[in-house]
This record gives C-alpha cells, structure tokens and sequence, in this order.
C-alpha cells in the first residue's frame, strides 16, 4: 500500500510542476490609474478596475508575511498613490489570485 501512496504522490507533483511551468510572470499593458488600498488578515490589496481581467475582484495581493520585500513593495504603493503616481504591476499570467510580486510608478 505504501508503494501505491508513494507513486500517487509522485504523480500529483510532477502534474503540479507542469502546471507552473506553464505559467509567467508578466506587466500588463494597463496602468492602475484608479487604485485603493486596504489590509486585511495579513494581506495588502491594491483594488482598482484596471486590474488584469484574469484577476479575482480586480485585485492584486502583497502577503505582508513580514519580508522585508513585500513590506517594501506595500510602502512603496502607499507612497506612489500619496504623491498621485500610477503604478504597474508583476503578477502571474494565469492565476485568478493575483499576488504582486513587483511593482514600479509612472508619471
């Protein structure tokens, strides 16, 4: 029994490994003009109706899981959206929970 457990475990990972391996990091086109942001449970939403199509509730996520990176990156929209700048974004092109794991202001 253990042997079958063990071949089935495999297969999930390989199958898993090929999923992501069809994914990419990518900027969309559309600048976030319009954008709110919020914290809720661990996690900074930047909200705004220029979001990616694929992206639940026209959200991007920042896990405020205590790096130093992702604290940064939530600073650093805070701040672009106090000095009126637009923001783009890095997340994956394929899933509908859209963490942002980049961010850079426009004029």
């Amino acid at each position: 029994m253990k042997k079958v457990l063990c071949v089935m475990s495999l297969g999930v990972v390989v199958s898993t490994i090929a999923e992501l391996s069809h994914a990419r990091r990518c900027w969309p086109s559309t600048v976030l003009t319009e954008l709110t942001l919020s914290l809720n449970n661990g996690v900074a939403y930047i909200t705004s109706p220029q979001f990616a199509d694929h992206c639940s509730y026209s959200r991007g996520q920042i896990n405020m899981d205590g790096t130093e990176f992702n604290k940064a990156q939530y600073a650093y929209a805070m701040s672009a959206k106090a000095r009126g700048k637009n923001i783009q974004y890095v997340v994956d092109d394929t899933q509908t929970t859209c963490i942002i794991t980049g961010l850079y202001e426009v004029d």
